[in-house]
């Protein structure tokens, strides 16, 4: 597990650039060895591998991480697309992005952007790469998603994250659960994701003890 603590403030420091392959690539091992991260320190939040252990905070994301688990242990592997029933995932719609794993895990192309997580975003993201998000908005978050990703794609295990958002976006903090889903062969095909917006209910303390649904 890697706790993000420090700054409130995600836009601080130098101008954007897109994060390289080598950046994506060390944080996301030293995510998976549980080091630490420095360079999320600014986002003040949380990263965690889920376990059955892990408290889940949000009903949504508990949700589907047990509807990813229930599957699993019923099937006695991990899930594939073809397992995962969007009319049983009423409870959490809205809050649900589907992403197709692309480049080995160091991209992802959005098949489904809930409708939830666009409102709040601003616009709809389906079609589009992990990347080219986060490049077309220019995103102080890139590195922290693109490395989460990698690390779900290559471990796959669940990971749980909370960030502080970009400035322009109405809620300060997202809770979010990246949940892998895999191919005939057993290799990660793509993510089950969870995105939740919040707010936390006062500054200078840790997110995770702090933060409440904004309006959902």
């Amino acid at each position: 597990m890697s706790s993000i603590t420090g700054d409130s403030d995600p836009d601080a420091g130098a101008e954007w650039s897109e994060p390289t392959l080598e950046e994506v690539e060390a944080s996301a091992c030293r995510i998976i060895d549980g080091g630490l991260t420095p360079e999320f320190d600014h986002l003040l939040g949380l990263i965690a591998f889920v376990s059955p252990n892990l408290e889940i905070p949000e009903h949504k994301l508990a949700f589907l991480y047990g509807y990813w688990n229930n599957i699993r242990e019923t099937r006695g592997r991990l899930p594939m697309r073809k397992d995962i029933d969007v009319l049983e995932l009423r409870e959490a719609i809205g809050s649900i992005m589907m992403l197709d794993a692309l480049d080995d895990g160091f991209d992802a192309r959005y098949r489904v952007y809930g409708t939830g997580i666009a409102e709040y975003a601003g616009k709809d993201w389906t079609g589009a790469t992990v990347s080219e998000m986060c490049r077309k908005t220019s995103t102080p978050i890139a590195l922290l998603y693109r490395a989460c990703y990698l690390a779900v794609y290559r471990t796959l295990r669940p990971v749980y994250t909370e960030n502080i958002s970009p400035s322009w976006l109405a809620p300060r903090v997202w809770r979010r659960m990246i949940l892998p889903y895999t191919d005939d062969d057993g290799v990660c095909a793509g993510f089950m994701v969870g995105n939740i917006p919040v707010e936390p209910r006062a500054s200078g303390v840790t997110a995770t003890n702090t933060l409440i649904y904004k309006t959902r």
